[in-house]
């Protein structure tokens, strides 16, 4: 997290933080610094955001014939490779784009500290 954060800043930490709780992590608690990845994770627009790159992920499984799909995790074929390409690319567009509402949530919260 450290290495994401030197190279890429506050964006890049918010998506890699973004990524592990989509694929194996939650959060817990209620420390104010978790809000903002609630914020990011878990309203309409983060799921509809959600369910438009994996449908189009499904879709571009679905596009493959069954023995491309049977060799996506198992000795690929060069069309299960391009898809796994593809599937990395789309995750990775997804959470970039969750993340973005992280710096909503924080323009928002700053905007009502200055209210008082």
């Amino acid at each position: 997290m450290s290495e994401i954060y030197a190279a890429e800043g506050q964006k890049g930490l918010d998506r890699e933080v973004i990524r592990m709780l989509y694929e194996y992590a939650e959060l817990r608690g209620s420390h104010k610094s978790l809000e903002r990845y609630r914020y990011a994770k878990d309203t309409p627009a983060a799921r509809a955001v959600y369910q438009k790159y994996m449908d189009n992920i499904d879709d571009r499984y679905g596009q493959m014939d069954e023995a491309d799909q049977k060799s996506v995790w198992y000795k690929p074929t060069e069309k299960a490779k391009e898809y796994r390409a593809y599937e990395r690319d789309m995750r990775e567009k997804m959470y970039s784009e969750i993340a973005e509402r992280c710096g909503e949530y924080d323009r928002k919260q700053k905007n009502k500290d200055l209210e008082r």
